[in-house]
């Protein structure tokens, strides 16, 4: 077994055994409101010089998204990872034919992942209620480089709800419809 088949390997089995603690935690307590901050995320042990590898969907040539695999230290719950990986990926790509899929103003909000699976993704854009005038091509590359990302670093991620400057809006930029929980789009990644 090769050490890039070991580490997807031990990602799959930590990710699992994340998905399974994570059930089993907010299951048994339910005490709270239900609010976003008050879900209780398991702690995993971290041993040091681990990583994950995970991959980042970035546009690229022909209007497509085309995968970038990045190594992630292993985190102690699930969150702190995928906040890692949305951080790699508004920090764009390190491939020279690959495109940001988001302006650079754009940090994280916040994120949650209810126990069905639906994870919560606040985008903020500082300074600026309206995005830039985008295409509906480039909006679709933008929304769906997040929502396959997302789906493609955990397993425990059945659809994505994105949300821009704490609110859950009809589109992402004038285009896409967002209102709804998203699935990931195969027919936009492309094959290198």
């Amino acid at each position: 077994m090769t050490r890039r088949n070991a580490l997807m390997v031990a990602a799959a089995v930590l990710i699992s055994v994340v998905a399974i603690l994570i059930g089993w935690n907010l299951g048994r307590d339910r005490r709270g409101s239900g609010d976003i901050d008050e879900v209780d995320v398991p702690q995993l042990q971290v041993i040091e010089g681990d990583t994950i590898v995970a991959e980042l969907f970035f546009p690229g040539p022909g209007g497509r998204l085309f995968a970038e695999e990045r190594e992630f230290p292993v985190q102690e719950d699930l969150l702190a990872h995928l906040t890692l990986v949305i951080e790699g990926l508004l920090a764009g790509p390190v491939t020279e034919d690959l495109s940001p899929a988001l302006p650079p103003e754009i940090t994280i909000g916040w994120l949650h992942l209810n126990p069905a699976g639906l994870f919560y993704i606040d985008l903020k854009f500082a300074g600026e209620e309206a995005f830039p005038a985008w295409g509906s091509r480039q909006e679709m590359l933008a929304v769906y480089s997040v929502v396959n990302t997302l789906l493609a670093s955990a397993p425990e991620i059945q659809s994505v709800v994105i949300l821009r400057n704490g609110q859950q809006r009809p589109t992402f930029a004038g285009h896409l419809d967002t209102s709804r929980p998203l699935l990931a789009n195969q027919q936009l990644i492309a094959s290198r």
